[in-house]
This record gives structure tokens, sequence and C-alpha cells, in this order.
């Protein structure tokens, strides 16, 4: 019963629907820049289950392409979840979207939803 309690718990935090597709990011911070690929995306944010994480609060530069797009998406970032300090992953929260691209983020997650 805990079991699915949490997972309820988890959908209710999250405010955007989330389509699962691996992209190639662009995260800059103070320290340089590092590549990396995402495991989910919606037009909030994007998770990274691979990434050694920043802290959470820490800003970040992000610059990403959709699939099928041409035109690449650069916004900055705040990381607000890293599931836990033995694991690697991140979740980064979009800051100062386009409103072009934020059109264009919720036109792939419609076009995506499974």
């Amino acid at each position: 019963m805990s079991e699915v309690k949490t997972e309820e718990t988890t959908f209710e935090r999250r405010r955007a629907l989330r389509v699962p597709v691996a992209i190639t990011v662009e995260v800059r911070d103070a320290r340089g820049f590092s590549l990396h690929s995402s495991k989910d995306l919606s037009a909030g944010g994007v998770f990274f289950d691979r990434a050694i994480p920043h802290p959470v609060g820490a800003k970040v530069s992000l610059t990403f392409t959709l699939p099928g797009d041409v035109d690449p998406i650069r916004c900055d970032g705040e990381v607000v979840n890293v599931p836990n300090a033995k694991t690697y992953g991140m979740g980064v929260r979009f800051q100062d979207l386009s409103q072009d691209d934020l059109t264009r983020l919720l036109a792939f997650v419609q076009a995506h939803m499974t």
C-alpha cells in the first residue's frame, strides 16, 4: 500500500507531463560544460539518470535540440532533484524559456505521449 502512495505522491508533485526521450543536453555551469543524456523531458524540465549530480539549487545553462527539430533550445535551469547520494542523476527545472521554445516543448510532449 505504501508503494502506491509513494507513486501517487511523486505523480502529484510533477507539474507537467513527461515523455521518455534520450537526447543529448549540454549543461554549463561556473566550472565549464558537460554533455548528458536525458531520461525524460517535459515542458517544465528534464531528468538525467546517469549524470553526476550538481547540488540541489545549482544554477545551470542548458542547450539541446528536440528530435526532428533543427533549432536548439537554450535556457537557464535549476537543479531541483537529486535522487540520493548513492546514485547518479538529477532533475533540472527550466527557467527563462522563450514562448516559442515552450510551445515547441509542449507540442513535442503531446506528440510523444504513450
